[in-house]
C-alpha cells in the first residue's frame, strides 16, 4: 500500500442500497481500488440492509483487510446493529 494517507468516507443512503442493489458494492470496491491508508463507513443512516448489501459490507471488511486498507465502520444505526446480532455478525463488525 505505500504511504498512502488518503482517507475515503463513505455515507450510503438508504435509498441507494435499495433502489440499486449493487450500487453500493461498487461503492466499496471503488474505495478500495483507489487503496486509500483508511476508509470509513459511516452507517448512522441504515436501519435495515437487504442481504446483497450486508454481503457487501462481509466482502468489503474482508478485501480491504487483505489490502492492509484500515476500516473505521462508524455509527452503525441501532436497528441495523440488531440485525448483525441476529445474524451473529455484530462482533465482526466491532472489532475491525
Amino acid at each position: 500500500m505505500g504511504e498512502n494517507s488518503e482517507i475515503i468516507e463513505i455515507k450510503p443512503e438508504l435509498t441507494a442500497l435499495f433502489n440499486d442493489y449493487y450500487a453500493f458494492r461498487n461503492q466499496l470496491m471503488d474505495a478500495i481500488a483507489k487503496k486509500p491508508a483508511k476508509i470509513v463507513l459511516d452507517l448512522s443512516k441504515i436501519p435495515v440492509m437487504n442481504s446483497i448489501s450486508i454481503s457487501s459490507l462481509v466482502w468489503f471488511c474482508k478485501n480491504a483487510k487483505l489490502e492492509g486498507i484500515a476500516i473505521d465502520i462508524r455509527d452503525i444505526h441501532p436497528d441495523l446493529m440488531k440485525t448483525f446480532e441476529v445474524l451473529k455478525i455484530d462482533e465482526y463488525f466491532q472489532t475491525i
